[in-house]
């Protein structure tokens, strides 16, 4: 049983890359174990297969890459939400290329600035925004790709 789990395992791993390369969207597993695809026969193990699915329904919820992004604000209570508009509108005028986002996690609006790739690249920003937003945190986050 092992070996088909292994062998199965490392053709993933070798197709995976080559599907992503494709974007064709159309499910490995199918491709893979489906009539037409060649002399290939893939026995796996329906636990295996299972957790397979419940990945790819996990990972196309994630919109974005990991990354950092800079909390500028985050408050609660009655005109939470005005002064988040205005926090975030002072940011645009004063930072004009970098993006800044809204957030709601209950009960604090929150605003995040930045689509940062490293954690260098991160603490830069920060160094900047620190000068006239002082309470500003670095945070992962899922980023935007430009």
């Amino acid at each position: 049983m092992r070996p088909h789990l292994l062998l199965f395992s490392c053709i993933l791993l070798i197709a995976a890359p080559m599907q992503a390369q494709q974007g064709s969207g159309e499910d490995l597993l199918k491709r893979l174990g489906g009539e037409g695809a060649g002399n290939v026969i893939i026995h796996a193990d329906s636990l295996l297969e299972a957790n397979y699915y419940k990945l790819l329904v996990q990972n196309s919820k994630v919109r974005g890459v990991p990354g950092y992004r800079i909390r500028i604000y985050a408050e609660s209570g009655l005109g939470a939400k005005e002064e988040q508009q205005r926090v975030r509108a002072r940011f645009l005028s004063l930072f004009p290329g970098v993006d800044a986002y809204y957030r709601y996690d209950e009960p604090y609006f929150k605003v995040y600035v930045g689509d940062c790739r490293t954690r260098s690249e991160a603490l830069k920003l920060m160094d900047r925004v620190k000068k006239k937003f002082p309470n500003a945190i670095l945070r992962e986050d899922y980023i935007n790709i430009q």
